[in-house]
């Protein structure tokens, strides 16, 4: 089979939102499926397009979205068209509404992404100034996108629910795929059971990895920390993609380590010693679409401990994975649940052994690669 995948940036390149695309479509090759990648879409913009976002952000603090423009999203799909008659492909694969919301072709067009517009309007932060006419035109296109689509693949029940209870899309053509940790792994159990001999029995070492401070959670994480060193726990705390705000004293046991880059051996290395040796991961999400990070943390034994928001539920299961907390968890309730574990590491290390378990059965690329080939073989 042959499949195009198609995005408006480059596929190929690891950076591009967060990695996500470059491993799906990797994914998909690895199962023998020849992938085609239209990508590098060049934008159209209305006229004077620009001078209306400027108006708009001047006049009534607004935006104007080209991602989510009718004008746009038409330029897009009608490239994805014409590389389409050059090459015969059994089915189109999209992780973005865009380049397919107005797509018309003879062949399957899937949708495979881990939220719809409407679903981010309020709760994400950049979401939440938009103008009418975008907010028009983003539900408009994601509407076009869903009648065009064979397929609307989600990887969270969350998304799922807002393309039938919002958009009014069909039962029948919507499923529910999880993504896959956006790193190379190929650990067995026996590394899993090393990488556990080898944690401190004696310190709590959290890790946070996220670039947004407010949105992940950083000051819950920062707060946590505080107090199991104030009631005498040891701790360690490792900050990863991003830092406290200017006017926070960071003491010597939280580790500001900024951005760590995938694409160096270096950045790779210290990553990977982080996930070994820390006991949670600890992003508590205000908003989350689904959370690739917690498959990562779960693919090196790592349980997780977040909020209950969004798609995170179908990422991390309460005591199968992880913990979920609601978004008024005190920072008493954090504390207690990690002291709980530590004070009987018997049941953390099931909770670990069972965190990398979710991973190799569910949480892993060609798991889901190979379910989204059969969901489209089923329709082919």
């Amino acid at each position: 089979m042959k499949f195009a995948f198609t995005t408006t940036f480059d596929s190929s390149d690891v950076q591009n939102w967060s990695g996500t695309p470059f491993y799906m479509s990797n994914a998909f090759a690895e199962q023998g499926i020849e992938i085609e990648r239209i990508g590098n879409l060049k934008r159209h913009l209305p006229p004077y397009f620009k001078l209306k976002q400027f108006w708009k952000k001047i006049a009534c603090g607004q935006r104007e979205s080209p991602r989510f423009n009718t004008y746009v999203a038409q330029h897009y799909s009608q490239q994805v068209a014409k590389q389409l008659e050059k090459t015969p492909v059994n089915a189109i694969i999209a992780p973005l509404i865009s380049p397919i919301a107005y797509l018309d072709c003879k062949q399957p067009i899937v949708l495979w992404t881990d939220a719809l517009y409407a679903s981010l309007l309020g709760f994400y932060g950049g979401f939440s100034s938009h103008a009418a006419t975008s907010i028009k035109q983003g539900n408009h296109l994601t509407h076009e996108c869903l009648k065009r689509c064979s397929l609307a693949i989600f990887s969270s029940e969350w998304a799922a629910r807002s393309a039938i209870e919002i958009y009014g899309a069909s039962k029948e053509k919507i499923k529910v795929v999880p993504f896959g940790a956006n790193i190379q792994c190929n650990h067995t159990l026996e590394d899993i059971r090393s990488f556990l001999k080898s944690r401190s029995r004696k310190v709590v070492k959290l890790l946070f990895i996220g670039k947004h401070w407010e949105r992940k959670g950083g000051d819950i994480v920062f707060n946590v920390a505080k107090a199991l060193h104030a009631a005498g726990q040891p701790v360690e705390l490792n900050f990863i993609g991003c830092y406290p705000p200017s006017d926070v004293e960071v003491p010597d046991y939280i580790k500001c380590h900024g951005f760590i880059s995938k694409r160096t051996p270096e950045g790779i290395e210290k990553m990977v010693r982080l996930l070994q040796e820390s006991h949670f991961l600890f992003v508590p999400s205000r908003a989350e679409c689904f959370g690739i990070v917690f498959a990562e943390a779960n693919a090196f034994g790592l349980p997780c401990l977040t909020s209950y928001v969004g798609g995170i539920s179908t990422a991390v299961k309460d005591n199968i994975n992880g913990m979920t907390f609601g978004l008024d968890a005190s920072i008493e309730k954090y504390c207690d649940y990690i002291m709980n574990l530590m004070q009987h590491y018997d049941n953390y290390e099931q909770l670990a052994l069972s965190s990398f378990q979710e991973y190799e059965t569910r949480l892993n690329w060609k798991t889901a690669a190979n379910s989204v080939i059969q969901l489209i073989k089923a329709i082919s």
